[in-house]
């Protein structure tokens, strides 16, 4: 009971004050010690931070990036030799070239560029990840 009654008391007091009176004594950010070397300090960590975010994460042209869904790797047998090869085909013909898989001869120039290829079975973890930066595949 005595701590309600003491309450009143001071919102009576902070009542009857003006306003100089209660928020003079404040300190404002202006009026506070800021340590401008610990400031510029955090700022350099955040700015150094952004940076390296941004070298390990190169931005991908949006048109890349949309080009993406057109992208297939194509395995089979050239010369004798198994080969692999990365093909970027062009957006009208990809129903054609699906069809064209199932033939025993196909000449991928002919339904877009060949981005990568080589003999092997499977393409190298280099340029399976260079093609997923270059075009922002996840």
């Amino acid at each position: 009971m005595s701590e309600q009654i003491n309450k009143e008391e001071q919102n009576s007091k902070d009542s009857n004050q003006g306003f100089a009176a209660k928020f003079g004594k404040k300190k404002t950010f202006s009026s506070t010690q800021v340590d401008k070397n610990k400031v510029d300090e955090k700022i350099e960590s955040k700015i150094d931070n952004v940076g390296e975010e941004q070298k390990s994460k190169k931005a991908v042209d949006p048109q890349k990036r949309a080009l993406a869904q057109y992208i297939y790797l194509v395995r089979g047998v050239d010369a004798g030799r198994n080969a692999w090869y990365y093909v970027l085909v062009e957006r009208l013909k990809v129903q054609l070239f699906l069809k064209a898989l199932n033939d025993d001869i196909i000449h991928l120039e002919k339904y877009g560029k060949i981005l990568y290829s080589a003999y092997g079975d499977e393409p190298p973890a280099n340029v399976t990840q260079a093609i997923k930066d270059e075009y922002g595949i996840s």
